[in-house]
């Protein structure tokens, strides 16, 4: 069993190994070029730390009971709803990060954050969410469906030649 907690600033760096993580899991699943693992994490946390100190999001981290290093964590950033069209409500929610360690899969975490995420944003007022995810990455898909996720929009990418 794990707590959900969440992180501040100082503690951003605990969650650089599950989002390195993440990311070669990303250049192992599609043939994009992917920047430096460094080079990402650098970039990542420079966002992770703005939207914390503005409040414009939260990171929660899935850390095992007995203690130690998280297994997973979520990231939430929290900004206007910019949509003429459609009325998702003044803010939204957008589950920017999900990671959970390889060797604790399938034990639950992902779902724990995702339900701890979503009763903050409930609190918060905030009445809809989104989460990109990458077309070849079915897993996730499918826990993000589970929990209630539904396709939106389609983001195509292709190359300027």
């Amino acid at each position: 069993m794990h707590r959900i907690e969440p992180l501040g600033v100082s503690a951003l760096d605990r969650v650089e190994p599950l989002w390195l993580a993440m990311v070669a899991h990303h250049r192992s699943v599609t043939d994009l070029r992917v920047r430096a693992p460094e080079e990402t994490w650098r970039r990542r946390r420079a966002e992770y730390a703005g939207w914390l100190q503005r409040g414009d999001g939260f990171i929660l981290a899935a850390v095992p009971e007995g203690g130690g290093e998280p297994d997973g964590y979520a990231a939430v950033r929290v900004h206007e709803a910019t949509s003429p069209t459609f009325d998702l409500g003044e803010r939204v929610g957008d589950l920017e990060s999900l990671a959970v360690a390889e060797r604790a899969r399938g034990a639950g975490i992902g779902t724990q954050l995702i339900g701890a995420a979503r009763e903050r944003l409930r609190m918060q007022g905030v009445r809809h969410w989104v989460v990109s995810v990458i077309d070849a990455n079915p897993d996730a898909r499918r826990l993000y469906e589970r929990e209630g996720f539904r396709p939106f929009f389609s983001s195509l990418v292709a190359p300027i030649e």
